[in-house]
C-alpha cells in the first residue's frame, strides 16, 4: 500500500505543523510553509489536522497510486490531472490501484499541498514528520521526494462520489493584493521615525535568495537605526521581520532558526502568513501595521471558522458508512 514518485517536482516533501517544543534544544519548527492549505487538505477528509501531507513547490511530482485510496489537493493551482482528467482542489478524490496523478507548474500561488484519508505510515521524529532538510531529518528519509521513492500508506479505501468540498471562498484565500500585516517588533522603538514611515509607505520585492528559511526583500528603502546597537540572540518567530546591516528586511519563514540576532521592527500576523507563504521571488509587497488586540481577533475567528469547518466535514465522514 504506497504511492510511488515517478517524477520528483522542483521541491516535494512532506510536512505536518511543525516540530513544537524543541526550539530550546536549537530544533527548528520547520512545518508546511502554508499552514492554512495544509490544515485545509486535512479536514476536507477528516483527518486530524495535524496529519502529514505532500508539500510540493511550484513545479509539482508526477505520483502513481500502488492502492485504493482517498485524496484531496488544495492551495496553488498545479493543474493536477488524475488519468489524463483534472482534478478539482478542495474536494475528496477516490484515487485506485495503478492511477497517475500529474501536476504541472504552478499557474498562481507557489505551493500545493495532498493529504491522503488515513495518513502516511511513516515514523514521526520528535513527535512530528515535517522533513527538515538540512539536518536530514522527518519525513522520508529527511530529504525531498525523488523518483522511484515509495510512501506507505495506513490503509487502502474506495469510497463513493461525493459533491461536496471546500468553498470557492477558500479556494481563494490567498489569491489577494492586500498588504501584509504586522504588529510592532520587540526593538521597533530602535528605528528612527523616518525609517518605521518609509517601512510602511514603500513596497519590497521578494529576492531570489530567498527560501523555507527566510524571504529577502529588495528593492525599498533601507531601514535605518536611531543609533547602532548589539542585541543579545534572542527567540524568533514565524513571520518576524528582521532588519540586518544593510537595512533590507528579512521576513523568517517555517525553516527559520530558533533565535537571531537582528532587531526586529515587526512579526508578521499569522493570518496573513499563508498568503505570504504563496508568494514568489519578484513578487512585491507592502506592509501594513495593526494593533494586537486587531490580530488577535482575527486570529480568533479564523480559528472559530476553522472548527466550525472540521465539526462538518467529520459529520459528513460519520454518515457515510461505507467508507
Amino acid at each position: 500500500m504506497s504511492i510511488k514518485v515517478i517524477k520528483s517536482g522542483m521541491y516535494t516533501m512532506i510536512q505536518d505543523l511543525g516540530r513544537q517544543g524543541w526550539q530550546r534544544f536549537g530544533i527548528p519548527v520547520g512545518g508546511a510553509m502554508d499552514e492554512m492549505a495544509a490544515k485545509l487538505v486535512n479536514i476536507v477528509l477528516g483527518n486530524d489536522e495535524n496529519e502529514a501531507v505532500i508539500e510540493m513547490t511550484l513545479i509539482g511530482p508526477t505520483l502513481q497510486f500502488k492502492e485504493n485510496a482517498i485524496i484531496a489537493i488544495f492551495g496553488a493551482n498545479m493543474s493536477p490531472k488524475l488519468n489524463g482528467k483534472t482534478v478539482k482542489h478542495g474536494k475528496p478524490v477516490q484515487v485506485r490501484n495503478g492511477d497517475f496523478l500529474k501536476f504541472g507548474a504552478a499557474k498562481s500561488g507557489v505551493r500545493c499541498y495532498l493529504s491522503v484519508k488515513g495518513g502516511f505510515k511513516i515514523d514521526k521524529v520528535l513527535q512530528s514528520h515535517s522533513t527538515f532538510v538540512p539536518a536530514g531529518i522527518g519525513g522520508l528519509n529527511g530529504q525531498v521526494l525523488k523518483s522511484g521513492d515509495l510512501l506507505p500508506l495506513n490503509k487502502p479505501l474506495v469510497h463513493k462520489e461525493v459533491n461536496w468540498g471546500l468553498s470557492h471562498t477558500f479556494e481563494n484565500y490567498f489569491q489577494t493584493n492586500g498588504p501584509i500585516r504586522f504588529i510592532k517588533g520587540r526593538q521597533n522603538d530602535w528605528f528612527t521615525n523616518k525609517s518605521k514611515q518609509q517601512f510602511v509607505e514603500s513596497s519590497y520585492t521578494i529576492s531570489s535568495d530567498s527560501n523555507r528559511m527566510g524571504f529577502r526583500l529588495n528593492g525599498g528603502p533601507a531601514i535605518d537605526l536611531i543609533e547602532k546597537k548589539e542585541l543579545t540572540t534572542e527567540g524568533t518567530a514565524f513571520g518576524s521581520i528582521q532588519i540586518p546591516p544593510n537595512g533590507q528586511p528579512i521576513i523568517l519563514m517555517a525553516d527559520r532558526q530558533p533565535t537571531g540576532g537582528y532587531p526586529k521592527i515587526g512579526e508578521v500576523i499569522r493570518c496573513d502568513l499563508p498568503r505570504l507563504s504563496q508568494m514568489r521571488p519578484g513578487d512585491k509587497l507592502r506592509f501594513e501595521e495593526v494593533t494586537l488586540e486587531e490580530a488577535q481577533r482575527l486570529l480568533i475567528d479564523e480559528h472559530r471558522e476553522l472548527a466550525a469547518l472540521k465539526l462538518a466535514f467529520q459529520l459528513k465522514w460519520r454518515d457515510d458508512a461505507n467508507v
